[in-house]
Parts: structure tokens; C-alpha cells; sequence
């Protein structure tokens, strides 16, 4: 009886009316995009409380916003419903990539093309100047002071050069002239390996770039550059070949200004990485990583958006709706979304979730408290009828345990050798004229005497 209360009380508490309650709005996701016109960024929350049948449903609107973020351009570009509009000289999603004129066709220069973010200009080479056509003309060094020469000057198309009229040579420094070539009068000049110079009218041995004059001045022999200076390519690998040393630093590292050892280069601060979105360095490298609800293209730049509609397994338990930088499940006819926005159930039948503290509700106690008492009074009584039944099966036992050992008479039996079952009185009785005013008896069938082994004395006495 209790426990029949107990399950009304429960059942009319769980059946009053209940409205869908949601809990509080969790913290917005990262925007989807870190520039352009199509960034996005969302907040979910749970159902604190699932309503009843004739309380006001949920909706999926209640559960989920969207809302536009980092919606701009960069350099100066203007913002449309769909895109970036970018000014000359940028291109991109949010027209971050400078564009480099002069990788096409020379950016139009007749010598030199020198890109510049947003743009790019023309320049000549040395030796020559543009004019007023913006075309390259050729300087004459020589309407210049003779160009520095001691005798003869030559133009030359974007150079010039010295010389000396015979016996006179042009010695070292290309401009001056002495008094005749000591590389061929001098007989000592004929000892040096790899050539021979004049300098203030005298003979002198050279050496190519990467060797040096020993110590008779004559010969050159190579410089090992990598033991020579320790500090030339710190960071990197020296590879020491004759005439000369190589500097190899790897992918990621190059030369510092000195041009003595190796640094890394920070590929996202030089701008040289490409990355559609955020560009983390790293040692030797880089790499470019994408928002939520985004994956990197093959380019291993590009950030495109990501299809979690796709997904093995799919997000969603019915319909899946792909969104940019996110999705959205929808559920049938008659059926709700869960509180996880991913599962679908039949209204109304949806499992209720904790609250956002992660504790059970005040009416969830009261209901809880009331189901564990009920529970514990349904066993008490299990175990009192329990307990009855045992002791009933017990008494039955003992008789059937002395008649197996052929006690016909035993102070609480009496046997009717004209019936077909023996009758069990209660302790007290004693005759078997009192068992009809008996309020406890038991009958036992002769099949079950027989099991114990007293069917055999039983027929030799009722033949008797």
C-alpha cells in the first residue's frame, strides 16, 4: 500500500504541466574566418528542463545562434554582402595577398621590375638612366671627367672601360697607367701561378677569389673558409670546395645580413607564407592553421570550409545541414532535437540532461528522494513475505522428514488411511477430532510422502 501512494505521488508530480526551460548560453566558438565577408561564429546551449506533453516544446532556434564576425578587408579593400572588393595591387579572400606585377611579363619594364606592396615600379640597370619616356638610355661615363681615366676612356653600351696608350699598361686599379708592363719585363713576374698585375709600377702576383699568396708571394694556395672563420655559417652546414665555401642552412634558415651564419626566417612576418587565415612560425619553417569548422587545402595553405555533414560517423542522428565554419541538425516530423543538438527523439520522450552545474534540480531531488523510499518499502515487504514462505516450507519439511523415518505419530499428524492425504494440526491439537476446528493445517498429497520414502508404509498399514 505504501508503495502504491508512493508511485501516485510520484506520478502526479511528474505529470503537472512543464514548459521547456534552457539553460545558460555557453561561450562563443572562434570566428570561422579571420577576415572576408563570410565569417561566422556560434554559442550552443542545453535544455535545463524538458517540457512535458502539454507544456511549450523546445526549438532548435532556442539552442543555437550564428552570428557574422571579422567580417573586413585589408588594405583598403571594400566589404561586400559576399566578398572582398580589393584596390590595384591586392588580391585574396580579404585582400591580403600583395600581387607581384613582375612576374608578369617584367611588370612591363624595359630593364628592371621592383615589386612594392600594392605596386611595383621600373628601374635601370647601372650605366644606364631613363628619360622622360620612362625608356633606358645609356650614360656616357666619359663626357664625366674622362671617366676617371688616366689616358683613353671607352663607352660602352651600359659600361665603360680605361686603357693606355703603348709601351704604357693599365695597371691594377683598371684607371691608371704605367710606364710599361713589368708582368713581362720583370723575370721574377714569370713565377707567379695564376697571374700577374701591375700596382704603382710595379709587378705583383695574383689569386683568384678564394686563394692567397703564400709566403713567397708567388704561389697561391686555397683558403678553407669553413676553418678558417668558425663563426662563417654558425647554425648551418660549411662545405669547404677549392676557391671557395658554401653555406647550406636548410629549409626555413638562410644567411643573416652579415652573410656570416645562419638564422631562421619568419616566414609569417616576412609575409613570404601565403596563409589564408593564422600563420604560426616554427624553427625551420612554418605551418598555417585553419578556425573551427575550417581544414587546410592540399596547397597547405588555403583554408577552405569544411563539410562535417561528411563526417564517418556523421555529427547528426537524421538530417545534417552543412553551415560555413559549422552545421546544424534537424530532426522529422514529431521528433526534437536532444540536448546535445545532435540526436533526435519523439517529443516530449527526450532524456532530461543535468543542469549546466552539473547537480540535479530541486524538483529532481524531490522526486528522487520519493522514488528511493518507495523502492525501500517494496523490499521490506518482498522480504517480510519472504520470510513467511520460508518458515511455512520449513514446518512442511519436518513432516516429511519424520515420516521418512517412520514416525507415523508424531504429536502434530494425523493420517486419514481413507483418504488419498494426510492431514498436518497444529502444535496443540493432539486428536485428530479437533482438526476440523484447526485454524492452520496443510495437506500433503501421497506423491509427495512417496518422494521421501514413507509410500511403501503407508499401503502395508492401510491393507492391515
Amino acid at each position: 500500500m505504501l508503495s502504491v501512494l508512493l508511485t501516485l505521488t510520484v506520478l502526479s508530480h511528474v505529470s503537472a504541466k512543464q514548459d521547456c526551460i534552457p539553460d545558460e548560453w555557453e561561450d562563443w566558438t572562434s570566428c570561422s574566418q579571420k577576415c572576408g565577408a563570410s565569417g561566422t561564429r556560434q554559442r550552443n546551449r542545453k535544455i535545463k528542463i524538458l517540457p512535458t506533453a502539454d507544456g511549450v516544446q523546445c526549438s532548435t532556434l532556442d539552442f543555437l545562434e550564428i552570428e557574422g564576425c571579422n567580417r573586413e578587408c585589408y588594405n583598403g579593400g571594400t566589404l561586400l554582402p559576399t566578398e572582398c572588393l580589393c584596390q590595384k595591387g591586392y588580391t585574396g579572400t580579404c585582400c591580403e595577398l600583395d600581387i607581384d606585377e613582375c612576374g608578369n611579363a617584367n611588370g612591363g619594364c624595359q630593364q628592371r621590375c621592383v615589386n612594392e606592396l600594392g605596386s611595383y615600379r621600373c628601374e635601370c640597370f647601372d650605366g644606364f638612366v631613363e628619360n622622360e619616356m620612362n625608356v633606358c638610355k645609356d650614360i656616357n661615363e666619359c663626357d664625366d671627367n674622362n671617366g676617371g681615366c688616366e689616358m683613353l676612356c671607352m663607352n660602352y653600351y651600359g659600361s665603360y672601360s680605361c686603357g693606355c696608350v703603348p709601351p704604357k699598361i693599365l695597371e691594377m686599379d683598371k684607371k691608371t697607367c704605367a710606364t710599361e708592363n713589368h708582368c713581362l719585363t720583370h723575370p721574377e713576374a714569370l713565377n707567379c701561378t695564376h697571374g700577374c698585375a701591375i700596382h704603382n709600377n710595379q709587378f705583383i702576383c695574383e689569386c683568384p677569389e678564394g686563394y692567397t699568396l703564400d709566403e713567397t708571394n708567388f704561389q697561391c694556395v686555397d683558403v678553407d673558409q669553413c676553418q678558417a672563420d668558425p663563426m662563417f655559417c654558425a647554425g648551418g652546414t660549411c662545405m669547404s670546395s677549392p676557391g671557395k665555401a658554401i653555406c647550406e642552412c636548410g629549409i626555413g634558415r638562410g644567411l643573416d645580413a652579415d652573410g656570416i651564419k645562419c638564422i631562421d626566417v619568419d616566414e609569417c612576418k616576412a609575409g613570404i607564407s601565403q596563409c589564408s587565415h593564422t600563420c604560426v612560425n616554427r624553427n625551420a619553417g612554418h605551418v598555417c592553421l585553419c578556425p573551427a569548422g575550417m581544414i587546410i587545402g592540399s596547397d597547405h595553405k588555403t583554408c577552405e570550409d569544411e563539410n562535417e555533414c561528411m563526417r564517418d560517423p556523421p555529427p547528426c542522428s537524421h538530417t545534417c545541414v552543412d553551415l560555413v565554419g559549422s552545421f546544424a541538425c534537424q530532426c522529422p516530423e514529431l521528433m526534437e532535437l536532444e540536448h546535445d543538438n545532435r540526436t533526435c527523439c519523439e517529443i516530449g520522450k527526450c532524456i532530461r540532461p543535468l543542469s549546466a552545474e552539473g547537480k540535479t534540480t530541486s524538483s529532481e531531488k524531490w522526486i528522487i528522494s520519493i522514488s528511493v523510499v518507495a523502492v525501500v518499502a517494496v523490499l521490506v515487504i518482498v522480504v517480510l513475505v519472504w520470510r513467511m514462505l520460508k518458515r511455512h516450507i520449513s514446518t512442511s519439511e519436518k513432516v516429511l522428514r519424520a515420516i521418512k523415518h517412520g514416525d507415523n505419530n508424531p504429536p502434530d499428524v494425523y493420517y486419514n488411511q481413507n483418504a488419498d492425504a494426510m492431514e498436518l494440526e497444529t502444535r496443540g491439537m493432539g486428536v485428530a477430532a479437533t482438526v476440523s476446528r484447526a485454524e492452520q493445517y496443510q495437506t500433503f498429497h501421497r506423491k509427495n510422502v512417496k518422494s521421501y520414502g514413507a509410500g511403501e508404509e503407508m499401503e502395508t498399514s492401510k491393507s492391515l
